[in-house]
Formats: C-alpha cells, sequence, structure tokens
C-alpha cells in the first residue's frame, strides 16, 4: 500500500481531528464505545456495497430498495424525496451516521467513531475493495452482482499491504494489542528503582505471557541508567516474539500503524500515563493484576471539560 504524503494545512487538520477524536474517547467507556465502534465498520461495509450495486445499476434496483427499507427504515422514501435520488448510494453512510448512531452524536463522541472507525483495518480493506469493484464492474460487466455478505467476505479478503490481507493484518493488530497491554501494565516497574520482580506479578505474567517472565525479570531488576531504553527493549522483544510472522513477510510496520492509531491502543497509552503518575508518591496503591488493570482501563472516563 503507497503511502500518501500531506500538505502542512492537510496535516494541521488532521492534527485537530485526531486531538478531537482522543477526547471523545476517554469520556466514554471502552465497552460502549467498542460495541459501537464494531457496528460502524460492518455499516461501512453495508453502505460501500450498496454504493457499489447502485453505480453499477445507475440506480437502486428494487431488490436493493427492499434491504434498505429493511435495514435502514425510511431512508428509501428519504431519498426519493430529494432532488437527486440517483445519488443514493452516495447518501446511505452520511444517513447511518445520523439515524443509526444518533446516540453517539447526542452523546457528543460521533467524531470520534467515525474518526477511528474509518481507520480501522477492516475499514481500509471495504474502501480498497469498494475502489477495485467500482473499477473493475464497469470494465467487465459481471452477471450477478455478490450479495452482501458474500462481497463483505471478499473485502476481508482483499490484500492490504504484500500478500497480507485486511482480515489477516486484523488479527496480527488485536494479537499484538493485547502483548501490550501487558507491557503498559508493568510499566511502571520501569520507573522505579531496581526490584525483584513481584511474586504476586510474576505468578500472573507466568500464565499471561509466560515467554516474557523471564526477559521482563532480567530488565526490572536490572540497575540501567535509563530505564525507558530497558522498557523499549521488551517492545522490540515482542515484536520479534509475538509478529514474528509479519516481520518475516514484510509487513510488521503496517501492522505496528495499525496498532498506533487503534482506538484501544489510545485507551490503553492514555491510562497508563496516569498510572505512572499516581504510582510515583510514597503512597502509591498496591500493584493490580493485569485483569484488575484492563478492567479498570477500560472502565476509565476523563471528566469534560466545560
Amino acid at each position: 500500500m503507497k503511502t500518501a504524503t500531506f500538505s502542512k494545512l492537510e496535516r494541521r487538520i488532521g492534527h485537530i481531528a485526531s486531538r478531537r477524536a482522543h477526547r471523545q474517547l476517554m469520556r466514554v467507556p471502552w465497552d460502549r464505545f467498542h460495541k459501537a465502534y464494531e457496528e460502524y465498520i460492518r455499516w461501512q461495509a453495508f453502505a460501500l456495497w450498496v454504493r457499489a450495486v447502485a453505480e453499477l445499476e445507475g440506480s437502486a434496483p428494487s431488490w436493493l430498495k427492499a434491504i434498505l427499507r429493511k435495514r435502514c427504515p425510511g431512508f428509501v422514501e428519504e431519498t426519493a424525496r430529494s432532488r437527486k435520488p440517483e445519488l443514493l448510494g452516495l447518501q446511505v453512510l452520511p444517513w447511518i451516521q445520523n439515524q443509526t448512531f444518533r446516540f453517539a452524536k447526542d452523546e457528543g463522541w460521533l467524531d470520534a467513531l467515525v474518526f477511528y472507525g474509518f481507520r480501522d483495518i477492516r475499514a481500509q480493506g471495504y474502501w480498497g475493495y469498494w475502489e477495485h469493484c467500482e473499477s473493475e464492474w464497469k470494465k467487465r460487466r459481471r452477471a450477478s452482482v455478490p450479495r452482501f455478505e458474500e462481497w463483505r467476505r471478499l473485502a476481508l479478503s482483499w490484500k492490504l499491504d504484500g500478500d497480507a490481507s485486511c482480515a489477516v493484518v486484523a488479527k496480527a493488530v488485536g494479537k499484538f494489542m493485547a502483548f501490550e497491554a501487558v507491557l503498559y501494565w508493568l510499566r511502571p516497574l520501569f520507573q522505579a528503582p531496581p526490584i525483584q520482580l513481584p511474586a504476586h506479578i510474576a505468578l500472573e505474567l507466568g500464565q499471561e505471557c509466560p515467554g516474557l517472565l523471564e526477559f521482563a525479570s532480567k530488565e526490572i531488576s536490572a540497575a540501567y541508567e535509563d530505564k525507558s531504553r530497558s522498557w523499549r527493549r521488551l517492545f522490540n522483544w515482542g515484536k520479534d516474539y509475538v509478529l514474528s510472522h509479519a516481520k518475516k513477510e514484510g509487513w510488521l510496520k503496517f501492522v505496528l500503524r495499525q496498532v498506533r492509531i487503534h482506538p484501544l491502543h489510545v485507551r490503553i497509552v492514555d491510562y497508563a500515563a496516569l498510572c505512572c503518575k499516581s504510582r510515583l508518591g510514597n503512597s502509591a496503591p498496591p500493584y493490580p493484576s493485569l485483569r484488575h488493570w484492563q478492567k479498570e482501563a477500560q472502565g476509565y472516563v476523563r471528566a469534560s471539560r466545560k
């Protein structure tokens, strides 16, 4: 996949949108955001499929309108009253955002949902496959158009980076974020003087990620001047340990880029920074279990600024 280049103005607008999405993301519990996030990604696929079919046919055929009436009540009638009903395919996604996800808009986090939803690797697969369909279907007229679920499966198999499909990359992203959560859970221990890994932490670490236990114990107890470098070594170790296949196949950087823009990663990093600050004093709370830490990270919300 080619890397896009952006002007200064585009980058500035992107930074503003990113900050706004970050603020909104941190104001809603993860389980609520995540449910809407998964639904929004799937709705993107549906909207793009509708658009592909409508553009191929020149308008929405009767069978497609029947599906739309069932999935998006009121949409067909609303577009029929518009001045340009032939643009039905372009109007599906905005309608879904304003109607299906109105609750997110009312609660003040629709921008975050759209920002992260469009950047998800699966959404990229859907958009990439839609572009392919737009080009290829016009060149070679299909005898029949694939139904939505088939189209979606084909899109998830679409190659985005080398020989890696978006489904394969999505799986690698999820795998690394699970590992990454363990590292951020351990982060405060790398701000403390050299210590032996606490017994209850070692026990849980051995259960959750046994390959990391020996490496982490050694790094945490070592007397390095710059402990942040020690923690970074854990990340490098994790990339080799968790993403060996991606590294071998040449799409490791693509996976890591997707990790950095995933909303769960953003939440984990934000909460981990808060935890590190809370443990700087002498009255630091007992070190939490990984499961407790993850639960707190997912439930954590920032207070809204008036």
